[in-house]
């Protein structure tokens, strides 16, 4: 250990606990403590927070979306068989989108209707989303549906009703003889119901693929969209070409981010806002740190001109002080960021804390990342401060 880090080292840890210059060190200490470890709680905080409203995008965006360009439904057959033997894709699911009428008990209103097949669960995480009942079985012959909280208390629906349900009418377009109907409808039984803070999704019913086209009077091999789940290993970016090369540009391919690009720029926004300002409240702790410095320069000054008589240049003492302004900022730092990570850890394991008047619990990740940022401002603070303190020095006459 060189000679500036003892001395430095000395001062931060001297043994007289009430001396003016410990006393100011240490508060400087703990309001880096403080700084950091609230620093760190919010970063994991928003991460929670950022990956309990991308759960809600899983599940009802998928990884990539592939919709035509210049038509409503379009032949997924062709599309299906070009990219059946892409590695980058692990499953994908066809879908219909069509704005229907709902009926129940008199109680009626225009909605969005999804055909989804049976492997829509497996490429949109809605499942996690159902709080009552389950997700419908996409058996044949069976007519099950599952609709959002906000649709079931508009329309008063149960789950189970056997023998009644929600009717789905939609406008006969195919038949225009005087004694043909003007609408085809289908009696589905409710077997679950999902939750949605989204306004689109409150107004959406979701049925099986068939029978959305017998509804629709559609040919088998048609759909609005595909979506597609990609395997883990592969980038998105690197799916979307890979995409593009196989099936041509008579269609759109959309990434999640793309689908719900509001959502994702809104959380990229506050992300950046939200380090900006803490890194202004370390800086505010950085002042602490800066007074502290000066004070012990000031203090020890008979010592200074001791340690310049006995050979130490001007360049070694400024050496001192910026060790021990690190001393203060790193050690203040390391425990700020202990602290936080317990408090995160218990959390996060064993969930004391719950949104207000919910009975979920408050959510945060704990993120390596967020581990480096906090780090990084607290040296990158630490080295600034120990810098602008050593100017002091130069009213010291050695």
């Amino acid at each position: 250990m060189s000679f500036t880090s003892f001395i430095a080292k000395r001062y931060f840890f001297a043994k007289s606990k009430w001396n003016v210059v410990n006393i100011i060190s240490l508060s400087a200490s703990l309001v880096l403590v403080l700084a950091t470890s609230s620093f760190f709680i919010v970063l994991s905080v928003f991460s929670g927070l950022k990956d309990f409203g991308t759960s809600y995008t899983k599940a009802f965006d998928p990884d990539i979306k592939v919709f035509s360009k210049s038509k409503k439904f379009f032949v997924y057959s062709d599309v299906v068989n070009k990219m059946s033997d892409m590695s980058e894709i692990k499953s994908f699911t066809l879908e219909l989108k069509e704005k229907v009428a709902v009926q129940n008990e008199g109680n009626s209103s225009f909605v969005t209707m999804v055909g989804a097949d049976k492997n829509y669960s497996s490429v949109y995480e809605i499942e996690n989303q159902i709080e009552a009942g389950k997700w419908f079985s996409n058996q044949s012959g069976i007519t099950e549906s599952v609709v959002s909280y906000g649709l079931a208390d508009q329309l008063k629906l149960g789950l189970y009703n056997y023998g009644g349900g929600v009717n789905i009418l939609v406008p006969n377009l195919k038949e225009n003889t005087i004694f043909s109907k003007s609408y085809n409808s289908s009696l589905h039984m409710v077997v679950g119901v999902f939750n949605s803070s989204d306004l689109e999704q409150k107004n959406t019913i979701y049925v099986p693929l068939n029978s959305a086209k017998n509804l629709l009077g559609l040919d088998k091999d048609l759909a609005s969209s595909i979506g597609i789940k990609i395997n883990t290993t592969f980038n998105t970016q690197r799916a979307v070409v890979a995409l593009k090369e196989k099936i041509g540009n008579d269609f759109f391919i959309k990434t999640r981010e793309e689908l719900d690009e509001t959502y994702f720029k809104m959380i990229k926004s506050e992300e950046i806002v939200l380090n900006l300002v803490m890194g202004l409240i370390l800086m505010v702790a950085m002042f602490n740190a800066i007074g502290a410095i000066i004070i012990l320069m000031v203090e020890k000054q008979n010592d200074i001109k001791i340690l310049n008589k006995l050979g130490a240049d001007s360049r070694a003492i400024k050496i001192l002080f910026f060790k021990h302004g690190m001393f203060i900022n790193l050690t203040g730092g390391a425990l700020g960021l202990a602290l936080g990570l317990i408090i995160v850890y218990l959390q996060e394991s064993f969930e004391l804390v719950y949104l207000s008047g919910t009975q979920i619990p408050y959510p945060v990740r704990l993120n390596v990342f967020n581990l480096f940022v906090v780090l990084g401002w607290t040296t990158f603070i630490g080295v600034i401060g120990s810098s602008v303190s050593l100017l002091s020095l130069k009213k010291i006459k050695l």
